[in-house]
């Protein structure tokens, strides 16, 4: 049986883990929170020192813990020696903010014009330096379900901030968890991995295409002014990148579950609108 340990436990990992013991790994779980466990994962608390050692050592190992407030990698901060260990697949999840503006490809030079990136590819480079054979995934904006704009839409907010020729860049947190499945199973070595789906579309489009689908209220257009923007939201809407992969096109030919947004985004309202 596949051995997969999940450092962190928030969105992403929660799914993450899930997906795993669906495709029947033996699943382990590190995290400070161990609130709410759900059955057949194996909790291990960040601070039981032992435990965690054991299993960076002799797992696979996907980390999806940010940066803390002092802009340093809390694992490798604590577990370096035992990273350094491990001769199985360790995966760390990082996010396309390294990039600057443009259209960039896993061979694209990282020039991050903001703190968030400029932090996160000094973490790349600690893991890089921890255990050489870390395979880096750059990820674009992460969203699924309970994590999408139509939450906040049908609550009542209909506004969408529009800044001209901006697109973000996004994948479906399940096209991400069976991507890094597959890179596992596969035995990939690839070091960098951009991970985001292929097909541009703005949040406007994509929610005002929502709408016209279930006859619901147009989203109201609020123009980006830079003066108004919090360094946040600056790093969001002054970097415009067309984010490509050309690992995921060629060497593991993955075809996306959820390759258009606006189809995405449709599903997702319509199984809220559903369940209410």
């Amino acid at each position: 049986m596949m051995k997969l340990t999940i450092i962190g436990n928030g969105y992403t990992a929660q799914f993450l883990a899930n997906d795993a013991l669906r495709y029947g790994y033996e699943v382990s779980m590190i995290t400070r929170n161990i609130s709410n466990p759900k059955k057949n994962i194996h909790y291990i608390n960040f601070f039981d020192s032992n435990n965690v050692e054991k299993k960076l050592i002799n797992e696979n190992v996907i980390s999806t813990v940010p940066f803390n407030e002092e802009s340093l990698d809390p694992v490798l901060k604590k577990y370096r020696k035992s990273i350094s260990l491990n001769n199985n697949i360790i995966i760390y999840y990082s996010a396309t903010s390294v990039y600057g503006s443009g259209i960039v490809d896993e061979s694209s030079k990282p020039s991050p014009k903001y703190k968030r990136g400029i932090t996160r590819l000094s973490c790349e480079k600690e893991w890089i330096k921890a255990n050489s054979h870390t395979s880096i995934f750059r990820i674009s904006g992460i969203y699924g379900p309970n994590r999408h704009p139509m939450i906040k839409y049908l609550k009542g907010d209909n506004k969408v901030i529009v800044k001209e020729d901006y697109i973000s860049n996004r994948i479906h947190v399940e096209d991400l968890s069976s991507l890094t499945l597959k890179y596992i199973k596969n035995k990939y070595t690839e070091k960098i991995l951009n991970i985001s789906d292929q097909k541009k579309v703005s949040s406007y489009d994509a929610i005002k295409f929502v709408c016209n689908e279930l006859n619901l209220v147009e989203p109201k257009i609020v123009r980006y002014n830079p003066k108004k923007a919090s360094k946040m939201l600056k790093s969001f809407y002054e970097v415009n990148r067309t984010v490509k992969s050309n690992i995921i096109n060629h060497t593991i030919s993955y075809k996306f579950k959820y390759p258009d947004y606006k189809f995405a985004l449709l599903g997702l309202t319509k199984s809220l609108l559903d369940s209410d």
